[in-house]
């Protein structure tokens, strides 16, 4: 198949749904099918050449063909990816949908299945069902254009249960369920290196280190893991792996990051803080494993479309999130990873305490969080959602 891709962010350019789109391309690309990727102009390669004449020239990547010429979202965009797909000859167009990603204060990329209805088939690729803000006192209107981008495209690609039912409940005839996958690509570092990064961190020789992996928002509990370690032995650390703000919202997330270092400076905690900064997949493998276990508390729980939390799965870290709000098949407490209340800095004290000083807990969960990493791998995202392309 010739398989479109749309995304409002693709790397160079820091953000989940970027790092998802450019692992599947790989992915897809591996299988044997043509694919094409439209995204903004911040997404353009360094090695690329700047003159004008060559900015609206498609990139060879290797596993895709890569067109970074969105300036905005706006409602040109729209027929920008209707002669894109004319000029490509594509069978399906796969919107990568999340509302910070396409700078939401207009919903145009929602009205592009409607547009390109009778040119091509067109997917949608729900990262989360979040209304966009866009203008105002916009009120129901936020939600109705989500709904209205679901019901229009020929399918919908869902990331975890809740929101496959709430598709379903929209009355779209095609929809399904689809895991995403780690967004790092798994490095093994050696002892060494796993030494050199807990030594370069400050980590005393017998110190706990938590990692803590993803952008900064509001819905990640980020307060409650700098509390919770507040109120440890100073021994304890927690690293704070990757990038800060990501491409999308960052002007928000900045915001949220000042909030952040203000509590640490009220906690007197800033020597136990540690930040990495945005580093190489083969670099955020080697602080994933320098840690003891991954604390990532989610003020919304626990959920598959946190490609965070597959990052930390993939890597076999024992993890401790906060209990899912919805169904959540795969992970189960106790076994693969270990659930707190939301909000509970204490339970998170007690949690890692025990797996901590209970070698047997801390092994088995490091062995259920492989275990469960399999069942996301990208060959088998990549070849589920073909399927569903080809059904359309």
């Amino acid at each position: 198949m010739r398989i479109g891709l749309v995304t409002g962010e693709f790397p160079p350019m820091e953000g989940g749904v970027g790092a998802f789109t450019n692992e599947l391309a790989k992915a897809l690309g591996e299988a044997g099918h043509d694919v094409f990727v439209l995204t903004s102009r911040l997404a353009r390669p360094p090695d690329q050449p700047r003159q004008i004449s060559l900015l609206s020239e498609p990139i060879d990547l290797g596993y895709a063909t890569l067109l970074p010429i969105v300036r905005n979202w706006r409602w040109a965009t729209n027929r920008e990816i209707v002669d894109w797909s004319i000029r490509f000859d594509l069978d399906v167009v796969n919107i990568q949908y999340q509302a910070a990603a396409y700078g939401m204060w207009l919903p145009a990329i929602n009205f592009a299945p409607r547009r390109l209805r009778n040119v091509v088939k067109t997917a949608v690729t729900f990262h989360d069902l979040r209304h966009p803000y866009f203008f105002p006192k916009a009120g129901k209107l936020r939600d109705k254009v989500v709904h209205l981008m679901a019901q229009q495209a020929d399918g919908v690609l869902t990331t975890n249960p809740d929101d496959f039912q709430k598709v379903k409940e929209l009355a779209c005839e095609k929809v399904t369920e689809i895991p995403i996958g780690s967004n790092i690509a798994a490095y093994k570092p050696n002892h060494i290196e796993v030494e050199e990064a807990r030594s370069e961190l400050g980590v005393p020789q017998n110190g706990v280190l938590l990692g803590y992996f993803g952008f900064l928002n509001e819905t990640k509990g980020a307060e409650s893991l700098l509390t919770a370690v507040s109120k440890m032995a100073p021994s304890h650390h927690v690293v704070f792996i990757g990038g800060q703000l990501g491409a999308s919202d960052a002007s928000n997330n900045a915001a949220y990051l000042t909030h952040l270092r203000q509590i640490i400076h009220t906690l007197d905690i800033e020597d136990r803080v540690h930040w990495t900064g945005y580093l190489s997949d083969s670099r955020v493998s080697t602080y994933l494993y320098a840690t003891d276990m991954m604390v990532m508390p989610y003020k919304d729980g626990a959920s598959l479309r946190r490609g965070t939390l597959m990052a930390a799965l993939a890597h076999g870290r024992p993890l401790i999130s906060t209990w899912p709000i919805g169904p959540t098949p795969f992970l189960e407490h106790g076994k693969n990873v270990w659930f707190v209340p939301i909000d509970d800095p204490d339970a998170i004290v007690t949690a890692v305490a025990n797996i901590k000083t209970n070698g047997m807990l801390h092994e088995s969960l490091a062995i259920g969080a492989t275990q469960v990493a399999q069942n996301f791998t990208w060959e088998s995202i990549a070849k589920k959602t073909a399927v569903f392309f080809e059904s359309l």
